[in-house]
């Protein structure tokens, strides 16, 4: 993988003024996303990698508190195998 091209653009400093940045916050740097069924061997001091297998995987991995809450307030409610949502 290439690590160390993402940590050269990292110290270049050049990503803090690029037009995505956050207005009124600190710059973020962005994460490297890997989707493959296949688990690399590769890790970084200074950038955040993330390997799934699949979007399906991503998603659940990070989904929100809120989106949590709604899904389990939707099961809780079920009766009969009908499930009632209450948003």
């Amino acid at each position: 993988m290439k690590v160390n091209l993402y940590e050269e653009f990292f110290f270049s400093d050049e990503w803090n003024d690029l037009h995505w940045q956050p207005e009124g916050r600190s710059p973020i740097f962005p994460s490297v996303i890997l989707i493959t069924p296949v688990r690399y061997a590769v890790t970084s001091e200074h950038i955040r990698i993330i390997q799934v297998s699949s979007i399906h995987e991503l998603m659940e991995k990070y989904k929100g508190p809120v989106k949590q809450q709604k899904e389990s307030r939707i099961k809780n409610n079920s009766s009969n195998g009908i499930k009632i949502n209450l948003t």
